[in-house]
């Protein structure tokens, strides 16, 4: 499959598709952390650039999480938060029959849509505890991998020493264990049938390429 991870500079997922011998690329503003096939731009931009299987978008929470709502008030936020609002909705509507978004548990559930499946990190593996969201087109619930005790929260690892960035990556960290679920579980096409043409890069201008980081 043609798979775009969107809103993705760790490269976690990418890398999880990619094993599989799927054409991943992930995108996001940022550069990747990982080497591997990543655009650093706009999410659009790759979306508008050829059809894909399946996209995977994780969507900056700062103006969608649960603790702005009493920041809404004003009106700048305000505005940025149905900019958030909006983007999450236009990735929805692309021409890509199966989508998923993350998001954590927030004001998505009331202005967009009450999400298809929550679930948490420590349900794959991996022993941290955090309540996420699944917006689900044409794809079905992830299965529970290894269910461990939730002994720890993404959130222990922020200190006040830390920049506001730094604590935004922290805070919005995934995690091997539900990327390799997601790849194994929305992996429908076998192996020998996978197409593995050089993808959006080719349709790109100049000034949009791919690289391998």
């Amino acid at each position: 499959m043609d798979v775009l991870i969107g809103c993705e500079y760790s490269g976690i997922v990418r890398d999880a598709f990619t094993k599989k011998g799927h054409y991943a690329v992930s995108c996001d503003l940022l550069q990747t952390e990982s080497r591997g096939l990543h655009y650093q731009g706009d999410i659009f931009d790759l979306i508008n650039s050829q059809k894909w299987d399946l996209i995977i978008a994780f969507p900056p929470c700062t103006y969608l999480c649960r603790a702005q709502v009493h920041l809404l008030k004003d009106a700048e936020r305000y505005a940025k938060h149905l900019e958030a609002v909006e983007f999450v909705k236009k990735i929805w509507q692309s021409d890509c029959d199966k989508i998923c978004i993350e998001n954590p548990i927030g004001l998505l559930s009331t202005k967009f849509a009450k999400p298809n499946q929550i679930t948490s990190f420590n349900n794959f593996g991996d022993p941290y505890k955090k309540d996420i969201c699944l917006w689900l087109k044409n794809l079905p619930h992830l299965q529970p991998t290894n269910i461990v005790e939730a002994t720890k929260r993404v959130s222990n690892h922020v200190n006040s020493r830390m920049t506001k960035e730094e604590k935004n990556k922290i805070k919005s960290k995934f995690f091997k264990g539900i990327a390799e679920a997601m790849a194994e579980q929305w992996s429908d096409i076998p192996q020998f049938k996978i197409n593995l043409s050089p993808g959006p890069s080719a349709a790109l201008s100049q000034d949009h390429k791919l690289k391998i980081a």
